[in-house]
């Protein structure tokens, strides 16, 4: 399982970007991955790379399709190879802290 965190902020639209965020998250619901947003960003559980930046891909077009000229996209990465892991794991061991 792969774990990821990205945002993708739309250059150029003015101060307030819900319409672009709510359309994201429609993305992601369609994509049937696990998400979680964030104030900053939005954490999502993959099976594979592709599956990964196949969903972000989509973001980045939807952004697109709705007149934005620029996007900023960050992504981090968990991709542990010695045991499974997914957003709740990852909450429940810091929360445990």
């Amino acid at each position: 399982m792969i774990v990821a965190e990205f945002s993708a902020i739309p250059m150029g639209t003015g101060t307030s970007a819900s319409k672009y965020v709510l359309a994201i998250y429609e993305i992601l619901r369609e994509s049937g991955v696990t998400f979680v947003p964030g104030p900053m960003s939005t954490a999502i559980e993959t099976n594979s790379f592709e599956q990964l930046f196949n969903v972000i891909e989509k973001a980045n077009k939807k952004l697109a399709e709705m007149g934005v000229q620029r996007i900023i996209t960050t992504i981090h990465i968990d991709y542990r190879l010695d045991k499974d892991i997914s957003i709740e794991s990852k909450l429940h061991k810091s929360i445990e802290k």
